[in-house]
């Protein structure tokens, strides 16, 4: 309505500042860094002089206005969601690798380990019998 009432407003939209006031920190989440983006929200002041314009150009400025504090919201949330969906992505990722690679080979290790063991235990066994039948013969040869 604007540009319909007062022609293209190239003149006045040069008038307005480029936008300054907008920070960018960072906060920790379980261990992803996730943004908090903060904009100036100083007092709306036009800055077009009002001998050339009409209020449909102020109700456009006051909309784009709220466009631009919505944008950093959005932004925001976008790119916090955006970070935590990879950080999920990673992490089942890794899940899955424990679960269908890591686990299996330290179960197969564990039963390799353990019948190894066993092995060497019934060797042991088996060696002790027959030490202790050639002291019997040896003890029953001395009786004799």
């Amino acid at each position: 309505m604007a540009n319909i009432t007062l022609g293209i407003c190239e003149d006045i939209a040069k008038s307005v500042p480029v936008e300054n006031g907008v920070q960018i920190s960072y906060r920790s989440v379980m261990g992803v860094e996730i943004p908090t983006v903060t904009i100036d929200t100083s007092e709306l002041q036009m800055p077009y002089g009002y001998m050339g314009s009409n209020s449909q150009l102020d109700q456009a400025y006051i909309c784009f206005y709220k466009a631009k504090l919505v944008t950093v919201q959005l932004a925001e949330i976008e790119n916090s969601v955006y970070r935590l969906a990879n950080a999920i992505k990673k992490t089942q990722s890794r899940a899955n690798a424990l679960k269908n690679i890591i686990i299996p080979d330290f179960e197969e290790t564990t039963k390799f380990i353990t019948d190894a063991l066993e092995e060497k235990e019934r060797e042991e066994f088996s060696r002790l019998k027959v030490i202790k039948r050639g002291k019997e013969r040896k003890k029953a040869e001395q009786s004799v």
